[in-house]
């Protein structure tokens, strides 16, 4: 639609709905979050100014770096995990083998599954006393090299990352099919008259000509890992030992449990920042002319 003089008013109009559903629904918990945490609560009714000194506090603290840690590695592993295995398993949907649709929808099936349902279902496959993990390591002659994964401070963060990888793995596969149905189908046949397959292909075919949705996927799966929660809290309630705690367990635990509100919310604010820089950063590095 063509922007006029007689028109403008009519637009402004039509964009004030939206607008103001954008004010209350995203800048003004980001501006309330930023308030409350310049106070400090000494009862659940009454707080006091403190200025920075609940930043202070939370960086000075070594749970929260560890949990820092412990998030960095989670984003990192499971985006690594969900963009490869997606997007080959995406490639293989794509070139619509026998059975591809029954494959599609097995794949996606965990993806609609509720986190606690999940949760559930990965604590019952590392189970030492009934679960699936045991026997089938005794089965490989590997008895002996079995350790309870969500009990042993080592290995609990890997075992989340696993089911986490398992329960949204669909969605990339679906996001990485969309994007493959999209790639100008008379390239795609020109190569291939040209003699370019297998790994050929993927690397100076597919990929160039699907970077638009692979930098999309990789930005949503940072930014998704970073306010991973649910699924933490179903398996392991950040534990053992503050293991497997990411930052929004680390928040949760301050603000709704020791009811330290203040200190929560800088946690907030810092899980904020963390994924404007990380969008900024991805969207910067991965420009198309850059790399194609």
């Amino acid at each position: 639609m063509r922007i006029t003089k007689s028109n403008r008013g009519v637009i402004l109009l039509f964009l004030v709905p939206g607008f103001a559903l954008y004010l209350y629904l995203v800048l003004y918990p980001i501006v309330q979050s930023a308030v409350l945490s310049l106070y400090r609560w000494d009862t659940l009714a009454s707080k006091r100014f403190i200025g920075f000194g609940n930043y202070v506090s939370v960086f000075n603290s070594s749970l929260f770096w560890k949990s820092m840690t412990n998030s960095i590695i989670f984003m990192l592993a499971t985006t690594l995990l969900q963009v490869v295995i997606g997007f080959f398993l995406g490639y293989l949907v794509y070139l619509q083998l026998k059975g591809y649709r029954f494959y599609k929808t097995m794949l996606f099936i965990p993806t609609v599954l509720p986190s606690v349902a999940v949760g559930f279902i990965w604590n019952y496959i590392y189970s030492p006393s009934m679960g699936l993990l045991k026997p089938l390591m005794t089965a490989l002659g590997l008895k002996a090299s079995y350790i309870p994964p969500l009990s042993d401070p080592t290995l609990a963060l890997l075992a989340i990352i696993i089911a986490q990888t398992w329960n949204s793995c669909g969605i990339q596969v679906i996001l990485f099919n969309s994007g493959f149905m999209n790639m100008p189908g008379e390239v795609i046949e020109s190569a291939t008259l040209d003699g370019a397959s297998g790994f050929g292909m993927i690397r100076h075919m597919i990929i160039p000509l699907s970077w638009d949705i692979i930098k999309m996927v990789i930005i949503l799966q940072l930014i998704g890992a970073l306010r991973a929660f649910d699924l933490v809290y179903v398996m392991t309630g950040g534990g053992p030992n503050h293991a497997t705690e990411l930052l929004p367990m680390h928040l949760f635990v301050n603000a709704f449990e020791n009811f330290n509100l203040g200190y929560g919310n800088v946690v907030a604010m810092v899980i904020f920042v963390l994924a404007m820089l990380i969008t900024i950063f991805m969207r910067k590095l991965m420009e198309r002319d850059s790399l194609y």
